[in-house]
C-alpha cells in the first residue's frame, strides 16, 4: 500500500474563524466609511459653492472638458495610481514573506520604507484636477450632479486610503499580525550600522 504523507495543518476552530471573519468585516466597513466622509464633504462643497450659485463651465468648455480634460486626467491618474498600488503591494507582500520566513534583515530594510510626500502630493493634485472637472459640469439636476461628484470623490478617496493603508503594514487597520514585537522595537539605523 502507498501512503500519502500528510502535513499536519492546524485548523482554526469555528469560534476563531468567526472572530477572524468579524474582524475582517469590521476593518472593511471602516475602510469603506472613511472615504464616505470625504465624498459627503466634496458633495456639499459642490452643491453650495457651485450648483446653487449656478457656477459651471460654459457649453464650449464643457465639451472640451468631457472630450479631452476628464479622459486625460482620468488616464494619467489611473496609470499613476496603478503603479503606486503595485509598488506598495509588492513591498507589503515582501514584508509578509519576511515575517513568515523570520527574515529580520528584509523586514528591517522594508519596515520604514514609505511613499514619498511627493507621491502623495501628485496623487492629490491629479485627484483635485479630475474632481474639479466633474464639479464644473452643468448638471440637469442636483441629484445627478451629487451622484457623479460624490461617487467620483468617493472612489478617488478610497484609492488614496487603501494605498496609504497598505504602505504602512506595521500599523493601522491592515497591519501584518505575526510581526514579533521585538522586531518593531529595533532601530533600523543602528541595526544597519551593526550589520555592516
Amino acid at each position: 500500500m502507498f501512503y500519502r504523507s500528510a502535513k499536519i495543518v492546524k485548523r482554526r476552530t469555528r469560534r476563531e474563524r468567526f472572530i477572524r471573519a468579524f474582524e475582517l468585516t469590521a476593518k472593511s466597513i471602516i475602510m469603506l466609511v472613511l472615504p464616505l466622509a470625504v465624498a459627503i464633504f466634496i458633495g456639499l462643497v459642490w452643491y453650495y459653492l457651485l450648483y446653487l450659485p449656478e457656477l459651471h463651465f460654459s457649453l464650449a468648455v464643457e465639451n472640451i472638458a468631457t472630450s479631452a480634460w476628464i479622459p486625460t486626467f482620468g488616464i494619467v491618474y489611473a496609470l499613476f495610481a496603478s503603479i503606486v498600488m503595485s509598488s506598495v503591494w509588492g513591498e507589503y507582500k515582501q514584508m509578509r514573506m519576511a515575517v513568515k520566513r523570520r527574515d529580520l534583515e528584509t523586514f528591517i530594510d522594508l519596515r520604514d520604507e514609505g511613499m514619498s510626500p511627493l507621491v502623495h502630493t501628485l496623487m492629490i493634485v491629479l485627484s483635485l484636477f479630475l474632481l474639479g472637472s466633474f464639479m464644473g459640469l452643468n448638471y440637469p439636476s442636483a441629484t445627478s450632479g451629487l451622484v457623479v461628484v460624490t461617487s467620483t470623490a468617493y472612489i478617488l478617496a478610497l484609492i488614496f486610503f487603501v494605498i496609504d493603508e497598505i504602505d504602512d503594514p506595521c500599523d493601522g487597520l491592515w497591519f501584518i499580525r505575526a510581526i514579533p514585537k521585538e522586531w518593531l522595537d529595533i532601530d533600523p539605523t543602528q541595526h544597519r550600522s551593526k550589520r555592516g
